[in-house]
């Protein structure tokens, strides 16, 4: 990181580290009942509550804003938000890649106002003021008339937070005091690395992210990531019955697939494809590198398979052939989709991987934002069939997302009342901590029937944050 201006202090921590009392009266400990598993309504809905989430989780946490590949060259930038704070991600001169809050130190204006592009400085509109791509203060109109010698330039820099890039994405945190990256991930590092760093280029975005508004509290979507196998066989049914599948079979889908959790909330589903293949092999033993060339990971054509059998051992080519690390979240906001072959509209099955991140824009808002992923060199038209799968099921236009699109604001809505308020959500199903013998990653795993443990843990995680716990 450049040196050319200093980071401002972290965000300030509750000095008694006490859970703090809401205005009547109410203290956070009482709004989770941990001894029956239930989080009252009231968190989906309460104002004062979405300001103490922006100070207690959004400020403290690695946050994803995007993938290196959007930015490939030096200048390269877009403008995300990260809770309700907009920011700058910017490839600075040297191929750094720094994070700088959108607001300009003089007024507060937001300092870059196009959605991306190719800058070599950025220049606030209101007042002028300049900043170099690392954020410092490059000069102002008038400077020398205006403030002589005073003018102190190593206060004016643009904020800039710490920035991580793993396997291509980016996060960033503003907390200088917060854990690492890789210990922040921890447990779930194994299967992150599964997803997004199996080949020997990695991925790249698939042209610009989606994004979109929805009339929505973004925990709606972000419990809903940490692992609810449960709702795919009823709020998607119509995309099964389109498939082919008995939804009223719970074998069907994810009920059956082990989940994982860890300790910091993030988790995966990994969906059970052994007797699939089995039935397809009628019984036939093969090894897992010839199950995954009959169906290689998405976003990985089959040309390029060879570098994923070279990069991982015999445990991980086992896990990604029979039980793959399929969809699943990282705490507080990222939803994963890696195993899936969508159908298009002919019914024949196409890969598609991608992340997304459900973004604050206040209590009842949030920005749904979804980048779609594929190996650097797969040709063109594999990458065609990504589009396409894509496009026909997943984001503003697909299946899936129109379902999920309609639930998550009715949840919202149905919070708001006060005797709706005085509800519960329960999560009082757990499978408990059950990894098969010989499963080859961490973290807590979750047999035999997919149940709440990994909301649950992401509940927990919240919880701590929000009461000073962690």
């Amino acid at each position: 990181m450049s040196a050319s201006h200093p980071r401002e202090t972290s965000p300030p921590r509750n000095a008694d580290r006490l859970a703090p009392v809401l205005r009547d009266g109410t203290s956070l400990e009482d709004l989770v009942d941990r001894e029956r598993r239930e989080v009252a309504l009231r968190v989906m809905a309460d104002p004062e509550i979405y300001q103490l989430e922006l100070e207690r989780i959004w400020a403290r946490n690695w946050i994803v804003v995007g993938h290196e590949s959007e930015i490939p060259n030096p200048g390269d930038f877009v403008t995300r938000k990260v809770g309700d704070d907009p920011v700058i991600l910017v490839r600075r001169h040297d191929g750094e890649i720094e994070c700088l809050l959108n607001v300009c130190p003089h007024r507060g204006a937001t300092v870059c106002r196009a959605e991306a592009g190719n800058n070599r400085t950025f220049r606030c509109i209101y007042h002028g003021w300049v900043f170099d791509l690392d954020g410092s203060f490059r000069g102002a109109p008038f400077k020398k008339e205006l403030y002589g010698d005073g003018m102190e330039t190593s206060r004016v820099g643009l904020r800039r937070a710490r920035v991580g890039v793993r396997a291509g994405i980016v996060f960033v945190n503003w907390d200088e005091s917060a854990p690492s990256l890789d210990e922040y991930l921890e447990d779930f590092g194994y299967y992150f690395d599964l997803i997004f760093d199996r080949t020997r280029r990695g991925l790249e975005v698939l042209g610009p992210p989606q994004r979109f508004v929805i009339h929505a509290n973004w925990k709606a979507a972000a419990e809903q990531f940490a692992g609810d196998g449960y709702h795919a066989g009823q709020l998607h049914r119509f995309l099964g019955n389109l498939l082919g599948m008995n939804m009223n079979d719970a074998r069907v889908g994810q009920m059956h697939a082990p989940k994982v959790s860890t300790r910091n909330g993030h988790n995966i589903i990994c969906f059970d494809m052994r007797d699939m293949f089995n039935a397809f092999l009628g019984g036939r033993e093969v090894s897992a590198g010839e199950k995954l060339a009959m169906l290689p990971p998405p976003g990985v054509p089959r040309e390029l398979l060879h570098e994923v059998v070279e990069r991982l051992g015999e445990k991980e080519l086992t896990l990604l052939a029979d039980t793959p690390p399929a969809n699943g979240g990282m705490f507080p906001n990222v939803g994963i989709w890696n195993t899936a072959y969508n159908p298009l509209p002919d019914r024949s099955p196409a890969p598609f991987i991608s992340f997304r991140t459900y973004v604050p824009i206040g209590v009842d808002q949030m920005e749904f934002c979804m980048w779609v992923l594929v190996a650097r060199d797969a040709d063109e038209p594999y990458r065609e069939l990504i589009r396409r799968a894509t496009s026909f099921t997943q984001g503003a236009a697909g299946f899936i997302e129109g379902d999920d699109g309609e639930v998550w604001p009715a949840q919202t809505r149905g919070s708001r009342g006060y005797i709706a308020r005085q509800s519960t959500m329960k999560y009082w199903a757990l499978a408990g901590d059950h990894p098969p013998g010989g499963w080859p990653g961490s973290g807590h795993v979750h047999l035999p029937f997919s149940k709440d443990d990994s909301q649950w843990a992401w509940w927990t995680r919240y919880f701590e944050l929000m009461t000073g716990k962690a």
